[in-house]
């Protein structure tokens, strides 16, 4: 159980309702993160907007965004977010091997080096994120990537850092 109380559909007023079925539109349901959040519609449609905003297509594929949530979530032992988001990886076509070893040893994942080298960056974000310099932006760029890719690696890795404290302060439940 969460530490919380959910907001159930049948409880929610006309606006949540209208929240709930945009979620369940993108999900096939409404996971228990926004019910915990339906407290605080405000929330939710902020954490709506976030989510377009940063896990779109743009300089890096929202797939490989997915990748990198996951592989943050691992290093977060967030289980919550783990499993949905691996459930997400399958339905992107992503073999569910590779999302379980993101996880756990992203280091022996079978992916190009130039992902990998956004997986360390992100690493070192997640858990020293004091410790990020000039150098460290220079080594993705040497892999191929450019500041737009830079950019959204950084807001992937901050979303998601912020997702799993939500679901880790909550006491979120695996919604599969």
């Amino acid at each position: 159980m969460p530490y919380v109380n959910e907001i159930e559909e049948s409880q929610a007023d006309p606006h949540l309702q209208e929240l709930y079925r945009s979620i369940e539109q993108r999900f096939g349901f409404i996971p228990h993160f926004f019910k915990a959040l339906g407290a605080v519609p405000k929330v939710i449609e902020g954490q709506l907007q976030l989510n377009g905003a940063v896990m779109g297509d743009g300089a890096l594929s929202t797939v490989l965004k997915e990748q990198i949530g996951v592989v943050v979530s691992g290093i977060n032992s967030s289980a919550y977010c783990i499993f949905i988001h691996m459930e997400l990886l399958q339905r992107f076509g992503v073999d569910k091997v590779l999302a379980r070893k993101l996880t756990t040893d992203y280091e022996n994942a079978a992916v190009e080096p130039k992902v990998k080298a956004l997986f360390r960056f992100a690493d070192k974000l997640t858990r020293q994120p004091y410790d990020i310099e000039d150098e460290d932006i220079e080594t993705v760029k040497k892999a191929g990537w450019d500041d737009a890719a830079v950019r959204e690696t950084v807001l992937t890795v901050a979303y998601f850092n912020y997702v799993n404290r939500v679901s880790l302060g909550l006491g979120l439940v695996a919604d599969f």
